[in-house]
């Protein structure tokens, strides 16, 4: 009986411990979305790494898209309930304008190349 309370005890405890270890990941999870804590982990001058694309050979227009999407997701300034200062927002509204800046470039290029014309 002892025991088994004790065991009780002990997965309560451990809940207690996860829950709250998963309240902190979430809160580390916004602070780096935070675009005021960070550096960009990529070349601005790079479109590919712009939208966290490393295999840039062997990209479908598909994936292309899709990283398109994500990065607007995580960096929208309109996805962004926390962004609450001017500046904030303007950092998150410079980020977006560079995701849209980086898949038009490269829907360019590769379109460009499909059709047989070289990009500049």
């Amino acid at each position: 009986e002892q025991q088994a309370k004790q065991q009780q005890q002990q997965q309560h405890y451990n809940q207690r411990h996860q829950n709250y270890r998963q309240r902190q990941r979430a809160t580390n999870a916004r602070k780096t979305d935070d675009p005021s804590s960070f550096r960009w982990p990529f070349d601005p001058g790079d479109p590919y790494s712009v939208l966290g694309i490393d295999d840039r050979r062997n990209v479908t227009d598909a994936e292309v898209s899709n990283a398109f999407r994500k990065q607007m997701l995580r960096y929208h300034p309109d996805t962004q309930p926390n962004a609450t200062s001017q500046a904030q927002k303007r950092r998150y509204t410079e980020r977006s304008k560079l995701i849209t800046e980086a898949y038009r470039t490269i829907k360019t290029d590769r379109k460009n190349t499909k059709h047989g014309k070289q990009s500049n």
